[in-house]
């Protein structure tokens, strides 16, 4: 910050709501993914490993999910261990679902 602007107050903007922003076909739980992304106060916004188990992504640890073209899903649970260090062991089970689980063996769950 430039220590000349100490006191420079930015102005304070009326939100603009997310139903006037996103089209009214999109899930209620992307409005609310993208609201908890883009909190302007860092305490308030949601991390990344709080972003991906936000319900948005549940479709994605359901195992009869598939491509639009029919396909299984690719790989998508096949965290390495520094990736998922310190983490509670009860955001791991939301994080990794059952069914995967055999790719995150170091986890122990």
């Amino acid at each position: 910050m430039n220590p000349n602007y100490t006191e420079f107050k930015f102005p304070q903007i009326k939100a603009h709501p997310w139903h006037k922003v996103f089209h009214r076909r999109m899930p209620p739980e992307a409005v609310d993914l993208v609201s908890r992304l883009l909190q302007y106060s860092p305490h308030l916004r949601s991390s990344a490993l709080d972003a991906l188990i936000h319900p948005f992504f549940d479709e994605l640890r359901d195992p009869n999910t598939r491509l639009p073209n029919g396909r299984f899903l690719p790989p998508l649970f096949n965290f390495k261990p520094h990736e998922l260090k310190g983490l509670p062991m009860e955001i791991a089970a939301k994080l990794v679902p059952e069914h995967a689980r055999s790719q995150c063996p170091f986890l122990g769950l």
